[in-house]
């Protein structure tokens, strides 16, 4: 048979064109067994979509007469959209016993040694001159009180033969003072806990003991960003805890006030002292647990403006205040690439 080129080069392209289409064929398998998955899943969670997606009532309470009839204190959780807006749904709770705050500051220790001395020696003021004159003193003076050993181990240490120093501090059993003091390095981030036995009187109670539960384990989760994304998540919305009194719905003159808090566990025991069940088998009892944790560390004059009642968080609008600059520079330059694009067009027209 005889060899031609032309033949070896439609081979060629017919195996090329080939492949292609076994691509082609496998990239609509991938395809459609994906769809073929997210219809299912679709299907298989349709029927649940209108109880998880319910929207929540404005406001829940118990016991259902607790703001009617009770003149004892409760506690009101609201919770805000993390992006700011109007309040969703507010918890009202009777006011748990045993609430405790804990404010704290956080401290390590800093070793002065010789520094302390020459701090002195600035301290004392004067001019340039003067302080480097004192400063100088202060460190003979030392030098002098040291004796032979106590200057070497100075100037070991200072050429960095800590070894050798550490050596010969054990051989003289003297160390050299590290003056020690303790250094603030920032407030503690505040955290609250709030734990509640629910046991319904009748059906509508149960009911409501119900939605609370479900509620606030639903906002201890993220979300999608925008609702849509499967790759970036929204934070989880906000709340404010308010003592509330019940003669005026104002908030308790007595109690220390909280900051704006993420809800970070909430933790349900069903029948935790009997396994018993109603006729309709809901549980007798519900037990919450629920963790806040303030949005920020405060500072003095906050912990002060927040007893007056004002929870404003100032890195909150300082951050929505960059993230509405970053999305207005980025629709600029989305503009600025489209009219480019708009532009090359026309013109190769």
């Amino acid at each position: 048979m005889e060899f031609s080129f032309d033949s070896l080069k439609e081979g060629l392209g017919n195996l090329k064109s080939a492949a292609g289409n076994f691509a082609e064929k496998s990239r609509n398998m991938k395809a459609k067994a994906a769809q073929e998955f997210t219809d299912g899943l679709n299907n298989a969670t349709k029927s649940i979509q209108p109880q998880a997606m319910r929207p929540r009532k404005p406001q829940l309470v118990f016991p259902r007469d607790m703001l009617v009839d009770s003149q004892r204190p409760y506690i009101r959780f609201t919770c805000k959209p993390v992006n700011g807006g109007q309040p969703m749904t507010s918890v009202n709770l009777p006011c748990p016993g045993g609430v405790s705050y804990s404010d704290g500051g956080s401290y390590t220790t800093i070793d002065m040694g010789v520094i302390g001395d020459v701090a002195q020696a600035v301290a004392k003021g004067g001019t340039a001159a003067e302080i480097a004159g004192n400063a100088s003193g202060a460190f003979m003076k030392q030098i002098e009180g040291m004796g032979v050993s106590g200057a070497g181990i100075l100037a070991l240490k200072a050429m960095g033969a800590n070894d050798t120093a550490t050596a010969l501090e054990f051989a003289n059993k003297s160390i050299r003072n590290p003056r020690t003091n303790t250094a603030f390095s920032g407030n503690t981030l505040r955290s609250f806990q709030f734990n509640f036995k629910m046991i319904g009187k009748d059906p509508s109670e149960v009911d409501e003991i119900n939605e609370i539960q479900s509620f606030f384990r639903e906002q201890v989760y993220a979300s999608k960003l925008n609702g849509t994304s499967t790759v970036m998540q929204q934070y989880p919305n906000q709340w404010t805890v308010k003592f509330m009194d019940p003669r005026d719905g104002e908030e308790l003159q007595y109690m220390p006030k909280i900051f704006t808090c993420y809800l970070t566990g909430a933790s349900t025991v069903i029948n935790s002292t009997s396994n018993t069940y109603r006729t309709d088998l809901s549980p007798y009892e519900i037990d919450v647990s629920l963790q806040f944790q303030e949005t920020k560390i405060l500072d003095r004059d906050e912990i002060n403006a927040l007893e007056g009642g004002a929870r404003f968080n100032r890195d909150d609008e300082a951050y929505n205040e960059l993230s509405s600059q970053a999305i207005d520079a980025v629709n600029a330059q989305r503009d600025r690439l489209k009219k480019k694009v708009t532009d090359a067009n026309t013109s190769t027209e």
